[in-house]
């Protein structure tokens, strides 16, 4: 195993000894011999102990993802298959060919979607995958499928037939056994947030099913709106339904959308209805509306708004919202970071990129120096940038678990490394 020395970059600079004023010889001598203990004490000071430890490193020059599969598995994607890596040791421990779309990790299995040939009719439809489930640490195949599938609270939910009228199905994700199906014809919304489905039964009224085993948690009728079509939505607070109407062009628009209270139904008011939430790190989720609207960042545990988002895509951190030069994307770098508290702009990451993200959440940077050339690492945690260590390639992306990283680098290898923790 190789260690990566963090380099005199990381080191304090020892401070500079002041020359002693002219006097009597005895205050000479002793300004000496102190400077002199000053620099012998400096020079036995331990370097700081380097944070990375390389399990492994090998030529992989069509590297496309590196992802990762629980706290202890480092995944490695290629156009030719998808291979798996212990994070404790760097060692292989899995393969399988293929080039795939999507990963679903639940427990100690993991689903891989492999890629299909294209499917080239005019109607819409669901993107299939030849659908894989493997145990996470041996490889073995334990199911396939072929599907359109999503993650929802430990379930499986495939959909199939035409995406406005889809046809849903709850999975359980160690064996594929159908737990139960949806309705047939029947508006429906899965609910994230409450781990349930709700539906418009065929009398109208809305019923909360529970999501594993499709039984009634409870039904009401309320009022739906007008059109000639309506949907369900579900956001954090309440549960809504859409009506659809043709305009004079022959285009489906919303005509109205009625918002229920999620905890007794009532009706309720639409400001603040996301659609989706991320987690963005210290606290904070970033939320997309139903409307047009922009995103905004809210707090994760009661839902209020706290700023609004710009751009298209957004990173959160331990540390706060990252902000990008010119608004860009991932990548390129960052221009500062929101404090978790007040939300001030603070630039003590400013000029580093992110290497790696789990979900929307960044907590791997790096920082491109020459003379001589080296990327410099860091974590970046709630209280700022702590550093790991550097490599003397530029780093392309990375993936991490809690104490191992793996990256790709511009010289077309993939390095493992352990992480250790940090002394005080």
């Amino acid at each position: 195993m190789t260690v990566i020395d963090l380099g005199a970059d990381w080191a304090v600079e020892p401070a500079q000894p002041t020359l002693p004023r002219r006097g009597s010889t005895v205050r000479a001598a002793a300004a000496v011999c102190g400077v002199l203990l000053a620099c012998t004490m400096t020079a036995a000071a331990p370097a700081p102990e380097p944070r990375l430890t390389e399990l492994a490193r090998w030529a992989e020059p069509q590297a496309l993802l590196l992802a990762t599969a629980g706290a202890d598995t480092l995944l490695v994607h290629t156009p030719a298959g998808v291979t798996a890596y212990d994070a404790a040791d760097g060692r292989r421990r899995w393969s399988l060919p293929g080039s795939t779309d999507w990963v679903h990790d639940v427990g100690d299995v993991l689903v891989l979607g492999f890629s299909r040939l294209e499917n080239t009719s005019a109607q819409p439809q669901f993107a299939y995958a030849d659908a894989v489930a493997v145990d996470r640490s041996t490889g073995r195949v334990r199911w396939r499928a072929e599907a359109y599938l999503e993650q929802v609270a430990g379930m499986l939910v495939s959909f199939s037939g035409n995406p406005e009228r889809p046809v849903a199905q709850v999975h359980d994700p160690a064996t594929f056994a159908l737990r139960w199906r949806v309705a047939a014809a029947r508006s429906f919304v899965v609910d994230r947030w409450g781990s349930a489905v709700w539906e418009l039964a065929a009398d109208g009224g809305l019923v909360e099913r529970e999501l594993a085993t499709g039984a009634v948690r409870r039904s009401a009728r309320v009022r739906l709106p007008g059109g000639t079509r309506v949907a369900v939505l579900a956001s954090r607070d309440a549960i809504g339904i859409v009506g659809y109407r043709f305009d004079a062009g022959g285009i489906e628009e919303h005509a109205e959308v009625l918002w229920y209270d999620r905890a007794d139904l009532a009706a309720t008011g639409a400001e603040n209805r996301w659609a989706w939430e991320a987690d963005c790190g210290a606290g904070t989720s970033c939320a997309y509306p139903y409307d047009n609207g922009p995103p905004y960042l809210v707090d994760s545990a009661t839902g209020a708004p706290i700023r609004p988002l710009e751009g298209s895509s957004h990173v959160g951190s331990p540390a706060g919202l990252l902000l990008f030069d010119d608004g860009g994307e991932p990548g390129t770098e960052i221009r500062a970071r929101l404090e978790p508290a007040g939300h001030r702009a603070r630039t003590d990451v400013a000029g580093w990129r992110v290497l790696s993200m789990t979900g929307q959440v960044a907590r791997i940077l790096g920082h491109e120096d020459g003379d001589p050339f080296a990327t410099h690492v860091a974590e970046l945690t709630a209280d700022g940038l702590r550093p790991l260590g550097r490599e003397p390639h530029g780093l392309v992306q990375c993936a991490s678990v809690p104490r191992a990283m793996a990256c790709t680098t511009k010289a077309g290898e993939v390095v493992i490394w352990r992480i250790g923790e940090e002394r005080p």
